[in-house]
């Protein structure tokens, strides 16, 4: 039980690493140079970290840089931006009926930690984890074309309505990668890190 706890602390901060650097702007190469680090050890920290197995020391000088680094992510010009301004109106989601086979294979396309469950008209039932997936997949490889997303969804993406300001998105996107714009308890769009890393 210690060692599956210890494993899952060390995919919370790899996870951790990637959406903060994502956040940020900033590539693996530059996080290693700022971490005076190789970035194939930056890579293993973000996608294999548990073989690296790294200590305390690697892990606060990652942290360190990343704060160090870390500045406004939204500039002036962008300060009257809204949410509708950069949302897209087409969101990748799976429904509640689909089975968890569809919804890995839209994570492994997209490339998503996460991916909202919708129903065909929008309403907002909940998420599902790149972990939570592949973890069924691994446990029990002859369910997921028999098991249905509204088994296992877990809480919604953070939702927030076309008004807001882009610059209240910051805190959401630290944790998470993606937020629902919702309209009348209906997903409308869908804002992700890169939208914001495109405007800076």
């Amino acid at each position: 039980m210690l060692l599956q706890q210890e494993l899952e602390t060390l995919d919370a901060i790899s996870v951790r690493i990637r959406r903060l650097r994502k956040v940020i702007g900033i590539s693996q190469k530059k996080l290693a140079r700022l971490c005076g680090m190789s970035q194939s050890t930056i890579a293993r920290l973000e996608s294999d970290i548990r073989s690296l197995n790294p200590s305390y020391e690697t892990v606060f000088r990652v942290f360190d840089a990343l704060a160090s680094c870390q500045s406004a992510l939204v500039p002036d010009y962008m300060a009257n931006k809204k949410a509708e301004d950069i949302m897209h109106k087409k969101i990748v989601y799976v429904s509640p009926s689909d089975t968890i086979e569809r919804a890995i294979a839209l994570i492994k396309d997209y490339d998503f930690l996460q991916i909202p469950v919708l129903t065909r008209t929008g309403s907002v039932i909940g998420a599902v984890t790149q972990k939570r997936l592949l973890t069924i997949a691994t446990d029990k490889p002859m369910e997921i074309s028999k098991v249905r997303v509204g088994e296992i969804a877990g809480p919604s993406l953070p939702q927030i309505d076309k008004e807001t300001p882009i610059s209240k998105l910051k805190p959401m996107l630290e944790n998470f990668d993606a937020i629902l714009v919702t309209e009348d308890g209906k997903a409308v769009g869908i804002i992700t890190i890169y939208d914001i890393l495109k405007l800076v």
